[in-house]
């Protein structure tokens, strides 16, 4: 007999090789993560829950407006969150406390970030260039809060939350931003002794009512405020101070160009309704002509009762001029920028620092009057 055929094809059909790609962790999971969304009170809150966590022994980030290294992006984008969270691993850090934005949960820049805890400080008009409508805005925020299982505080939680001290920040608002963040911190298991040691003796963090010194007798001061509602809860803890040296209440502001225009004429009637002289400036006019942002906050300014009021454009002769009309009683404060340092208009950025020029303001001041 022959040899037995064969088949041809002796081939083994095998299943392919799936290259199995390792995904790292997100570092989040190796921190302990606090986000705070809101209107207003982002920064402040953060500031406040990084100086007690500090003052307790611990090593916190705090990430936000004041060093997100993006003067637009104070929730920077998801990969630059990663890298700012992997470096501060590297250095041994065990808390990481960042400021969320609207727009940033918008463009899901969080979505990857393990939050231990989230806060809601406020809700109130901004960003209405971008969300259109405040109820997308609105809807944004409690997107964020009711998303995954971290533990939420809502205003609801720390509205009623004691306070067995005095605080040296100023203002209603400041007082909530300690609610939240002592909240919070309870939550965390912080103790009490470091949360009253530390919030009753904190200054304010750069540009919200910072005060500028240079051993004038008026009291001047430096906020970001740059809401409607922002605006409003500043200038009535201002006017406050000013009742009680006997004083006038002297506000300068501006409004941002290529933003919400909505709040301008809002913000021009709560300013004129509080304030004994108001000077309407420039802030980053951007893309916008500045004659048009003063004319769209000049046309809210309530013309019945209210102090004089001022168009001045250019921001460093507005603050010289403000300065020169304070009295030795007077409150003077200066909104919009706080903390920033350029001014943006067109296309052009240079160095701008409310602090700066009204120093420089206050020392020719004394010095005309010398």
């Amino acid at each position: 007999m022959g040899a037995p055929q064969m088949n041809a094809d002796l081939s083994v059909s095998t299943p392919p090789i799936q290259m199995v790609e390792h995904v790292q962790p997100h570092p989040s999971q190796d921190l302990y993560v606090v986000g705070i969304t809101g209107t207003n009170g982002k920064t402040t809150t953060a500031y406040l829950i990084g100086e007690v966590l500090k003052a307790a022994g611990h090593k916190p980030f705090v990430l936000g407006t004041l060093n997100s290294g993006n003067r637009d992006l104070s929730t920077p984008e998801g990969p630059d969150i990663a890298k700012f969270m992997r470096a501060h691993l590297k250095q041994g850090g065990t808390h990481f406390v960042m400021e969320v934005t609207s727009e940033g949960i918008h463009q899901k820049r969080t979505d990857d970030v393990d939050f231990n805890v989230k806060i809601l400080t406020n809700i109130t008009q901004d960003h209405l260039d971008y969300h259109k409508t405040f109820q997308n805005y609105q809807n944004t925020k409690l997107s964020f809060m009711n998303a995954g299982l971290a533990h939420k505080i809502f205003p609801n939680d720390f509205h009623n939350t004691p306070i067995q001290f005095v605080p040296r920040l100023l203002g209603d608002f400041n007082f909530l931003n300690i609610q939240a963040a002592t909240c919070a911190l309870r939550h965390m298991g912080i103790g009490e002794m470091h949360i009253l040691d530390t919030l009753s003796s904190c200054l304010p963090p750069k540009g919200r009512m910072e005060c500028v010194e240079k051993g004038q007798p008026y009291l001047v001061l430096v906020d970001y405020a740059h809401t409607p509602d922002g605006l409003e809860n500043v200038l009535r803890t201002a006017k406050d101070l000013a009742r009680k040296r006997n004083g006038r209440l002297l506000v300068l502001f501006g409004c941002g160009g290529d933003r919400d225009r909505g709040k301008r004429p809002k913000m021009g009637k709560i300013a004129s309704r509080v304030s004994d002289l108001l000077v309407i400036t420039d802030d980053n006019p951007r893309g916008e002509l500045s004659h048009t942002i003063m004319n769209e906050i000049n046309g809210g300014v309530d013309m019945v009762g209210s102090g004089p009021c001022v168009l001045i454009q250019n921001r460093r002769t507005a603050i010289e001029y403000i300065i020169k009309a304070a009295h030795p009683e007077d409150v003077v404060i200066l909104a919009g920028k706080g903390h920033e340092t350029s001014q943006i208009i067109g296309s052009e950025i240079t160095h701008f620092d409310d602090r700066e020029e009204a120093a420089n303001a206050i020392t020719g001041h004394l010095q005309g009057n010398a």
